[in-house]
């Protein structure tokens, strides 16, 4: 009668253990697919969540923060931009031309005569000036070009213009009811004021000689063309303003021209 008994509590150990063999593998086909399955970029609570359910041994290292990627490519630095600007002296495609690494262009700044500020002390003017290009516009099967103007309390060097201290015309334009209206007094200038303008070296000094305010808005082409004339090149050195009038519209074109002082004549 007690060998019978024993029998019986054998074979019931028997179920209970293929239980725990059961419960192991799964556990373990568990922690595989997690480390499998699961991608590198999971949050990091949901590896705190997984493991709390697991035991010190099989927890999942948390990964370091994931990287953010920048919106923009990044920039060189010197050595990588030396680099590359240095190859290209080797180019013959380069036709012998100058070639400026960019550590020697961030040294250089703004180069001899190119304006850096503006200084009118008649209408208590004291503005920063950066150069600015333009953008072609299409007329009558025609290319021509607009000038770009800041958009932001700053006068605008048109960049093919001349520069300080030499023959030539050096156009500056500003916006005069918007973006700072940085040219908004100009039309305030009479023809001996001063206009002062600087580069990265040095002050030039100017005298108003001229101010012109021309109809432009729904002007045929040709009107247009010859209003802009005041700003193009010319054999005598001269500084050019350019703006809008009048300051509730924009259908006229302002031009103020100042000219080198001359040696002897008062300045206001």
């Amino acid at each position: 009668m007690s060998g019978q008994s024993s029998s019986s509590k054998n074979e019931a150990r028997v179920p209970l253990s293929l239980v725990f063999i059961s419960l192991g593998l799964v556990i373990l086909l568990a922690v595989t697919a997690v480390w499998i399955l699961i991608p590198t970029t999971m949050p990091r609570g949901v590896y705190t969540a997984v493991n709390s359910l697991l035991p010190q041994e099989l927890m999942i290292p948390t990964p370091a923060a994931v990287a953010v990627l920048p919106t923009q490519a990044p920039k060189p630095t010197v050595d990588e931009a030396v680099l590359v600007s240095d190859a290209l002296l080797d180019n013959e495609e380069s036709n012998g031309g100058n070639v400026m690494t960019l550590a020697e262009a961030l040294q250089q700044g703004p180069r001899a005569g190119e304006p850096t500020r503006i200084v009118i002390p008649h209408i208590n003017l004291d503005a920063p000036v950066k150069a600015i290009g333009a953008t072609p516009i299409q007329s009558g099967g025609q290319t021509y070009y607009q000038w770009l103007v800041p958009n932001e309390f700053v006068a605008g060097w048109h960049d093919n213009s001349a520069p300080l201290g030499q023959p030539g015309n050096t156009v500056l334009n500003g916006h005069h009811n918007v973006y700072g209206e940085v040219f908004r007094d100009i039309v305030d200038l009479e023809v001996g004021d001063e206009v002062i303008v600087y580069d990265a070296n040095q002050a030039y000094r100017y005298q108003v000689t001229d101010k012109e305010i021309m109809l432009e808005r729904d002007q045929p082409l040709e009107v247009r063309l010859q209003n802009a004339q005041w700003i193009a090149p010319t054999d005598d050195e001269r500084v050019t303003l350019v703006t809008c009038w009048p300051y509730t519209d924009n259908s006229h074109r302002l031009i103020v021209v100042a000219k080198p002082v001359t040696v002897g004549r008062a300045t206001r």
